[in-house]
């Protein structure tokens, strides 16, 4: 997949997010349902994954050396999204940073703070090269060593996932 087309789906994947948050009504969103996260945490959770990557891909490529080189073939989309059904088949979850509190917030500020971060990562990414999405790693708590556009797959995964969650929690 092209930086571009990367690009696009991220920027689908959060649309389709907030879309789908603005038809829930206020209660909902912060209900929980099965003792999953609720939608609110759930939208949380996405923007605790984000910061972080806001913060990597400020860094310059030098620094990203730091994390090392590929020592394996790339992965592309579809083995990105079998790898994440792996790890988590095999009791992977959510810890630590990444892990939304309890506290409910307020729907519009989340909302905001969601279409905040999430604008400032897709600039970010633009930045990059097609060469640089394929020759710089960053660390993933579960997945291991990614390379940038694996991690850009993998959060274009990761946000429909989690679309489908909350899904589940408003309806």
């Amino acid at each position: 997949m092209t930086k571009q087309a990367i690009i696009q789906k991220l920027s689908e994947g959060f649309s389709i997010i907030e879309a789908t948050i603005h038809q829930s009504d206020g209660d909902a969103f912060y209900q929980k349902k099965d003792e999953k996260w609720s939608a609110a945490q759930n939208i949380q959770h996405l923007i605790l994954s984000v910061k972080p990557l806001n913060l990597a891909f400020t860094l310059p490529n030098f620094a990203l050396l730091f994390f090392g080189k590929l020592n394996r073939d790339p992965r592309n989309y579809q083995e990105m999204v079998e790898k994440y059904h792996q790890k988590l088949a095999e009791g992977g979850v959510s810890t630590g940073q990444f892990t939304p509190k309890d506290e409910d917030g307020n729907k519009e500020e989340i909302i905001k703070q969601f279409r905040t971060v999430n604008d400032t990562f897709l600039k970010k990414v633009d930045e990059f090269t097609e060469e640089d999405l394929d020759k710089y790693l960053l660390p993933h708590p579960l997945l291991g060593k990614l390379t940038l556009r694996e991690m850009l797959y993998f959060t274009i995964y990761h946000t429909l996932h989690h679309h489908k969650a909350i899904i589940f929690q408003i309806s």
